[in-house]
């Protein structure tokens, strides 16, 4: 077993020789701790402008890369583990914030695991992060856990040990800064990969920082919602489907209570009742797009994943039978509510009936065509998945 070092340096002169020293000198405890036989230590620059690449090539004992120009961060380790012989494959920011020492752990955490990425966690007490930046490493991987229901405490940290043999199910990466929370957030959708973690401290980095707070935050938040809606699109929808459905829920009730208590509803709280129908219809849109592009994504990916728990629930009770016949009976309660109002108003142009019957059941009549439509789109991505599969053992008997 081989342990691959990726040092990514970007115009770091003033402390890449020390970063350099300390990964070689730990070698020997990674040998002498872990399963490890052999350590190698790629150093890849960036395309600096200054001496980093000069003072890393003093160093005979490395391998170093060079871009011709900045190709970026992600870009940097990719090179590196391209580049890299080792069964595993590790890399840590260039900048002397991480410390090479928690490598041997790290190793041992994936050992006993048999997990595909440990992460070294920096939020400790002991982390020196400046403040701004560990709020928003902690929202990011609330967000990250939200979503893949894990419990991660840190989706950007830039020291890791990971199984090359599980880069194929990592990638694609982007090249920026954003590819440690990408990788975080693919490791922790993707039921065929597992992450673990390992607490270490963290420095004060040596040198200017080339991350952009605002900037960069905004990508990291773009590139954590694009992979969630890649990976897992139902869990994000879902999630901000049944917020939103349960909001209108809880605003509408208290308009029921009082129509049952007095059998009328009060002029003054028609734009209640509408936000409550706004709030409902779009919910249940937004749960139909997750469960759309759940469809979408496992006929191109030809997967037919084991759906468990919420979800499961959720797609048993909105599956193609009973979406339809929910549709159909909500649709007709709807119209008989106004059919005479209907009927009035197509021979003489007028209403009398209460608004509150109107706006019910023009909300009834809306969701009732949406289940319909949706129960109709799941019927046209089961045969679709039937005449692939069809597809796919023919090709396997020839």
């Amino acid at each position: 077993m081989k342990l691959s070092i990726v040092i990514p340096a970007y115009n770091e002169e003033e402390a890449i020789a020390a970063i350099i020293e300390r990964c070689l000198a730990e070698r020997e405890n990674i040998v002498r701790q872990t399963p490890v036989e052999d350590v190698e230590v790629i150093v890849v620059n960036d395309g600096s402008h200054d001496r980093t690449a000069e003072i890393a090539g003093q160093f005979r004992e490395i391998t170093l890369i060079s871009h011709p120009k900045n190709r970026g961060y992600g870009a940097a380790i990719k090179s590196g583990f391209e580049k890299a012989t080792g069964t595993l494959v590790a890399f840590l920011d260039a900048d002397g914030t991480c410390d090479p020492r928690y490598f041997a752990g790290m190793c041992n955490k994936l050992i006993e695991e048999d997990a595909d990425i440990v992460i070294g966690s920096r939020m400790t007490p002991e982390s020196r992060m400046p403040a701004i930046r560990k709020i928003g490493n902690r929202f990011y991987a609330l967000l990250i856990n939200l979503l893949g229901n894990t419990s991660i405490t840190d989706s950007a940290s830039g020291m890791r040990v990971i199984k090359k043999s599980s880069l194929a199910k990592l990638y694609p990466l982007p090249d920026g800064l954003h590819f440690t929370p990408a990788m975080s957030c693919r490791a922790v959708l993707d039921e065929n990969l597992s992450i673990a973690e390992v607490p270490m401290t963290y420095e004060e980095r040596v040198g200017r920082s080339k991350l952009g707070v605002v900037q960069d935050g905004i990508r990291f938040l773009k590139t954590i919602v694009d992979i969630a809606l890649t990976y897992a699109p139902f869990r994000f929808f879902g999630i901000a489907g049944i917020a939103m459905f349960l909001a209108g829920f809880l605003y509408g009730l208290y308009p029921v209570f009082y129509y049952l208590r007095y059998q009328s509803v009060p002029d003054y709280m028609i734009y209640r009742l509408v936000t409550v129908m706004v709030l409902i219809v779009t919910s249940i849109g937004i749960v139909t797009v997750g469960i759309i592009s759940d469809e979408v994504i496992q006929l191109m990916h030809r997967r037919n994943g084991r759906i468990r728990g919420f979800k499961a629930m959720v797609h048993q009770a909105l599956s193609q039978r009973n979406l339809i016949m929910f549709g159909v009976v909500v649709a007709l309660l709807g119209i008989a509510l106004n059919y005479k109002t209907i009927w009035k108003y197509l021979t003489t142009g007028t209403i009398d009936l209460p608004w509150v019957y109107v706006i019910t059941g023009a909300f009834l009549v809306m969701v009732g065509l949406q289940a319909v439509a949706l129960g109709i789109v799941r019927r046209i991505f089961a045969l679709l998945r039937r005449a692939e599969e069809e597809r796919s053992k023919n090709e396997i008997r020839c």
